[in-house]
């Protein structure tokens, strides 16, 4: 059976993620694990990490966020 309040969440959370300014943040994917909600995909700073984090809690109904992004550092060629 599936728990459509936590779909509900899931759906919330990405609709916030692919509407946010932030054209990285479009790529994260959501997903129910348990209790949790679970944040995978991939940024390139710490910065987006965070922002992917705070722009889906108001979505998360105080569930805990597993925020499993990953951070790949792009280098810079002077």
């Amino acid at each position: 059976m599936i728990n459509t309040g936590f779909q509900d969440v899931v759906c919330q959370a990405t609709k916030l993620l692919h509407d946010s300014p932030f054209q990285e943040l479009h790529g994260i994917v959501v997903e129910q694990r348990g209790e949790q909600v679970c944040l995978r995909g991939e940024v390139h700073t710490y910065f987006l990490k965070q922002l992917a984090q705070e722009t889906v809690r108001s979505a998360t109904r105080g569930l805990e966020v597993q925020n499993e992004v990953l951070v790949e550092l792009r280098r810079r060629i002077h």
